[in-house]
Parts: structure tokens; sequence; C-alpha cells
């Protein structure tokens, strides 16, 4: 009885491994017979992810690759989808999330290399938007820094501290804002690559009573915009006259050389 139980028990587990041994069989045959099919998915792929690193005519090249090398696969119909959505100006909601998230992340580490490399701000007197010696020296230092990365514009964000009625604090501002504007552009940055913003006495890096200590809102920021490397984008309002960069080229040799956001 114990003998035939045994014999009961092996049989039933050959016959699993060689149901799953079938099924195995059966995959890797729907895989080797559809070699096409796979390579178009993977090169389909490729140029996705070419797309959300901003290498726009690699990204190209390699959905056309799908589409001349490939034609009649599910790969083919979703390259043609894409380049259609990216001479619209559109993507897909995938692309478009994954073009999002690296562009937040780069932003975010152009911000911080930018911090430390020049500094992000320079301060004024009190009531006043005039450049002093050490301001000037600064906004050279950043404008040198942002001439080698072409992709990039940049916001300026002029803050008063708080003293005087509310247009006299936003107009002051904003006279901050442009000095900083002005004294950029005379240190060789293009004009059409900067905004600026008249924050008044918002979002003020200090909340004090003392003079000492109020002294810290009187600055312009430079905030770091990175462009959009999809057709179709056009900058705010703010802007003059941006257009699409070779975002693609400086972000693959961004991709391959690390060094280059912080130098």
């Amino acid at each position: 009885m114990r003998n035939s139980r045994t014999l009961i028990i092996a049989a039933g587990v050959i016959c699993c491994v060689l149901g799953l041994m079938g099924v195995l069989a059966s995959r890797v045959g729907a895989q080797d017979s559809d070699p096409d099919g796979i390579r178009a998915a993977e090169l389909l792929e490729d140029g996705l992810d070419a797309l959300s690193d901003h290498a726009e005519d690699s990204g190209r090249r390699l959905l056309n690759r799908v589409i001349d090398e490939y034609p009649g696969t599910a790969a083919a119909s979703r390259a043609k989808r894409a380049l259609v959505a990216l001479d619209r100006g559109e993507l897909d909601p995938e692309s478009r999330e994954r073009l999002k998230a690296d562009e937040a992340e780069r932003t975010s580490e152009y911000r911080h290399a930018f911090l430390v490399d020049v500094g992000d701000r320079v301060f004024f007197a009190e009531n006043s938007a005039a450049l002093g010696g050490r301001a000037r020296n600064i906004l050279a230092q950043q404008a040198r820094w942002l001439i080698a990365r072409p992709d990039l514009s940049i916001m300026v964000i002029g803050r008063a501290d708080g003293e005087g009625n509310g247009k006299a604090i936003r107009d002051l501002s904003l006279q901050r804002a442009q000095a900083v504007r002005d004294g950029l552009v005379a240190a060789g940055l293009p004009q059409q690559r900067i905004e600026i913003k008249a924050a008044g006495d918002q979002d003020l890096v200090a909340i004090c009573d003392s003079a000492i200590c109020r002294a810290q809102n009187r600055n312009a920021e430079v905030l770091i915009n990175y462009w959009h490397a999809y057709s179709g984008w056009q900058a705010g309002p703010g802007a003059l006259g941006l257009t699409k960069s070779s975002a693609g080229t400086a972000s693959r040799q961004l991709r391959d050389s690390g060094d280059q956001i912080s130098q």
C-alpha cells in the first residue's frame, strides 16, 4: 500500500513537471517565432527612453527605425503615434510623465549646483535697487556659469523687506529684479533667457523685527528653470521669445558626464 501511494505521488509530480515544461516551451517557442516583434519592442523602448532623456533627434531616429524595419508590428504602430504626438507638441501620458519627472530631477540638480558654485542671490541696501561691487561680482560669476549651460533659462525674483506701503514694496522688488537682469545681460547673458518677477514682501527669507535681520529679505534670487525639450513648448509671457533650444544635445552630454552640472 505504501509503495502504491509513493508511486501515485511520484506520477503526479512527474505530470506537473511535464506540464510546466510544456508551458515554458510554448512561451519560448512563441518568443523564438517572433524575433522581429521582440527587437521592435526593444527599439521602441530605446526611442521612448531617448525622448525622456531630452535626446529628441536620437529618439526620432530610433522610432523611425522601428517603423521602417518592422512594419506591421504593434511597436511600429506605437512608434507612429509617438512621432505624430511629438510633431504636434503632444506626448502620450506615459512619456509626458517620464519627461516631467526627469525635468524636475534635472532642475533640482542644476539649482543646487548653481547655489554651491556661484550663489543664487544678491542683496541690496535699504530702500535701494542699486548694485554694489560685491553684487556685480556675483552676477558676473552667475552669467559665466549660465553661458556655459545654454539649455537653461532663469527667473529673477526681486524681494523687499516689508517697509512701506504695498505698491512701494512691489515697485522696489521689481526694480531689484530688473537691476539683476540688466547686470546679467551686461555680463554677457542673452536677455531672452531671463524672466523677472516682483515678489514684494511675499516669500520672505526671515520674519523678524530688527533691521539687521530684515536685511536678509532685501534680495533678488536667480532661480534656474530647466528648458522643456519636447516640441511645442513655449515660455510663459514673461520670457522674451524663448523657443526650444538644443537641450537634447546638452542633456546627452550631461548624462554621459555628470561633472558638467557642477564644475
